[in-house]
């Protein structure tokens, strides 16, 4: 049914989902509360705002939607530690697919993004911190985009195995120091620098 042809819900759409149910009452609550301020937000009149306030406003709420896509890294690396999608069909990637109504292709790099930026969890149940926790804490504060975390784990992707754990330490908070004061275009010429640096031969392991 087409928009404006009488069907209820969001756009046209005639059957809206309901949202998933919070059973922790205390979860619950601070949920509701996100989802409450935010629809307090969008019901705000931006018309009458001044210009700083809308640059205020879009830079705070990109730093905040960056933040909750990086502590979402954990909650998914547990819920697939804890076989939490296994009430769903196929492989991981599926059963991401299918929970966030994405592509496999899409859930799948999801799923490598939470392996290398999320918590993990051992064996022993010892909560382990992210294979990049430089990277991990900055897209938490919201400070990277996308680009800026794609153009660091490519830089580890090529880096020698002859690099020692220390080296690979330092130029990742080397490499987070920069990216978070830089745009992506600005970021890569440095990545490219020490990249040239750690691994001169351009060999790529």
């Amino acid at each position: 049914m087409l928009s404006g042809d009488g069907g209820s819900g969001v756009d046209g759409i005639e059957t809206v989902p309901p949202a998933p149910v919070v059973s922790d009452p205390e979860l619950a609550v601070l949920v509701d509360r996100v989802e409450s301020a935010v629809a307090e937000l969008a019901g705000q009149a931006s018309v009458s705002w001044t210009n700083a306030d809308r640059r205020a406003v879009i830079q705070r709420m990109e730093t905040l939607t960056r933040s909750v896509t990086a502590y979402s890294y954990t909650w998914l690396n547990e819920l697939i530690a804890q076989h939490g999608l296994d009430v769903y069909p196929g492989s991981v990637p599926s059963s991401v697919a299918w929970m966030l109504r994405i592509t496999p292709r899409t859930a799948g790099a999801r799923v490598r993004l939470a392996a290398e930026l999320g918590d993990r969890t051992a064996l022993s149940g010892e909560v382990l911190p992210p294979l990049l926790p430089h990277t991990a804490d900055a897209l938490r504060a919201g400070l990277l985009d996308a680009q800026h975390v794609q153009m660091i784990r490519e830089f580890f992707k090529h880096l020698p195995a002859s690099v020692d754990p220390q080296t690979r330490d330092l130029a990742e908070e080397q490499l987070v120091g920069y990216a978070s004061t830089r745009r992506p275009d600005d970021f890569a010429p440095l990545v490219a620098n020490l990249d040239s640096i750690l691994n001169p031969d351009g060999d790529h392991d």
